[in-house]
């Protein structure tokens, strides 16, 4: 039995005075009490008890008053019968010790018992009971002679297993997901900042992460990825190869399957591709891939660009229907525009000249953030193009019209600047940018991960066409970039409508159908492809059903109009068309 504390001590001064003095007269501090410490009812008086309920109850006055320290209070306070023993093993272990057996002790083989002089009047009344006669008594080597404890007062001093796999579970989560480097559990800033959330923690080695716990989660991930494979009757697969800052050179490939209703693109290999990039290497990488997923009879359709060794490796070894990117067919058209556009060639020049100095110059950019706050503009910065990404490119002159005039007074006050744009130079710029940017919204609307994109190639291709067609450029420059972009597209995307998987995926769009198509031949063709392999898959032999199912595909439901928010939408030229 125990008797706590009420509250931290007892509020009148007389109690707390000879609480204190107890605590001091066992070694202890008062400043070691917490609110929950307890004292074994052992130290209190028998006077300070009252029965209730069926046990003794401590009365709220009561003070501790004995100190048993010595093997002469113990014995004068406790029965010698071995009845007494589980309390005097458990409350008091190195103030007395009777012989008794060691045989459920698992401690026992790991103390050293030494014998003591024998103690000659250890007796008691002679009962039936099990009693202690005189003889001999051993004791454990000596030790630190333990003070008084107060249960309940030990803190917590490590975390569970359940624990520390939860928050290791989290920190695999948080380098994966944003693409975090190792070594980040190394670092004297992470590991304090850990210790101050969770003291007890202690992040795992970059060795152990490496090793064991990454492997691991991935290994799960791959047993829970393969068995959704295993219920996917078909899937389509992305791919492409990029050089990487080491100059080696790898393959990705990412499958996109439907499951439980619901569009999964999950990446399931990047492998390192040491041979060179023949069509029969690329499809030895492939293959070996896909047969280690099982999806290799599941793939209907294999993404990617139109480089001739991919698609080598694609049609001619691994058999399979090669799609090509619209998104890089697109990059290319835009590409091959601007390159034969010499007047706009030389302006993008400067213009990366004037981007170059402000990047490098800090009393460039000071005095730009300067003139930005005198006129009450925004503080914004020069953007830098990459020569890879076209739309990076409509990003920079976009940036330069946003801050033509703190721009024009900075550079004006400059001492040594890069020549600035002249007035023609700027009407050139803000003429060509609305003639790239529906190339922008046609990249970001191919781009999405949540919904199917190949139903939208043909309305987003007819759309982008009739969107440049419209606008109206005043320069030579805009228009010669106009007409070359409608070339390019029509050259390298026009033909998609004919394409079957592309027409097929547009038609069954509940959302576009025929009127989604550019020419009525196309709409009409793709309809009669839909019905001969709907005929070939259900074997319908008799004439009447195969006129109801011809009936039933040509009823076209109105679909609905998608609202977008951009004026310049590529929708809008099939919105007008529904409207009609």
């Amino acid at each position: 039995m125990a008797a706590s504390f009420t509250g931290l001590f007892p509020l009148k001064d007389t109690y707390k005075n000879k609480w204190y003095n107890f605590l001091g007269e066992n070694g202890i501090l008062p400043d070691k009490v917490s609110k929950t410490s307890l004292v074994c009812s052992a130290h209190f008086d028998d006077s300070f008890f009252v029965m209730g309920k069926g046990r003794r109850l401590l009365l709220k006055h009561a003070i501790p008053t004995k100190i048993i320290n010595r093997i002469k209070c113990a014995k004068q306070q406790y029965s010698e019968t071995v009845t007494n023993l589980p309390h005097l093993k458990r409350k008091h272990p190195t103030l007395i010790a009777i012989p008794v057996s060691t045989i459920d002790d698992p401690d026992s083989d790991l103390q050293n018992i030494e014998t003591i002089d024998n103690l000659s009047n250890v007796q008691s009344p002679s009962t039936s009971t099990h009693i202690i006669q005189s003889q001999s008594l051993t004791f454990p080597p000596a030790k630190r002679s333990r003070q008084l404890k107060l249960f309940g007062s030990t803190k917590h001093t490590e975390l569970s297993i359940t624990e520390k796999n939860n928050i290791d579970k989290s920190l695999i989560k948080m380098i994966t997901a944003d693409y975090q480097p190792l070594s980040i559990v190394e670092n004297v800033g992470f590991l304090e900042y850990t210790k101050q959330l969770q003291p007890l923690y202690t992040p795992p080695s970059r060795k152990l992460l490496s090793t064991k716990l990454l492997p691991d989660q991935y290994n799960i991930i791959v047993s829970k990825l393969k068995s959704m494979l295993n219920n996917v009757n078909d899937v389509s697969v992305t791919t492409g190869m990029w050089t990487s800052d080491s100059t080696k050179s790898y393959i990705t490939v990412t499958c996109h399957f439907i499951y439980n209703d619901n569009l999964y693109s999950p990446v399931i290999a990047t492998r390192e591709v040491c041979d060179s990039h023949t069509g029969e290497n690329i499809a030895s990488a492939l293959s070996y891939i896909f047969n280690e997923w099982n999806i290799t009879h599941k793939i209907v359709t294999i993404v990617s660009d139109s480089g001739a060794n991919i698609k080598n490796a694609i049609n001619e070894h691994l058999k399979k229907y090669h799609h090509p990117c619209v998104a890089h067919t697109l990059n290319l058209s835009v590409n091959d525009a601007i390159n034969k556009n010499t007047e706009l060639l030389q302006v993008l020049k400067t213009c990366r000249a004037i981007v170059g100095h402000f990047k490098h110059s800090i009393s460039a950019t000071e005095k730009l953030r300067e003139f930005q706050k005198q006129m009450g503009l925004p503080e914004l910065k020069v953007k830098q193009d990459v020569s890879t990404r076209w739309n990076s490119c409509l990003i920079m002159i976009e940036r330069l019209i946003e801050i033509k005039n703190p721009i024009s007074a900075a550079m004006s006050s400059l001492r040594r600047a890069p020549n600035f744009l002249t007035a023609t130079e700027w009407d050139l710029i803000a003429d060509c940018a609305p003639i790239l940017k529906p190339f922008e919204h046609m990249t970001s609307e191919l781009s999405g991960e949540k919904y199917p994109t190949l139903s939208l190639v043909i309305p987003l291709i007819r759309g982008l066409q009739y969107t440049v067609k419209n606008i109206k450029p005043d320069t030579h420059a805009g228009i010669l970039l106009q007409n070359t972009l409608l070339d390019v597209v029509a050259r390298r995307l026009g033909s998609l409508e004919k394409n079957s998987i592309v027409a097929k995926s547009t038609f069954l769009d509940p959302r576009l159908k025929k009127t989604a198509f550019g020419l009525a031949d196309n709409a009409g063709n793709t309809e009669k492809w839909i019905i001969e392999e709907l005929t070939s898959n259900i074997h319908i032999n008799n004439d009447r059903d195969d006129e109801n199912i011809r009936n039933n595909i040509s009823e076209t439901p109105s679909s609905p109009i998608v609202t977008r928010e951009s004026s310049n939408s590529l929708w809008e030229h099939f919105d007008s068309k529904l409207s009609q």
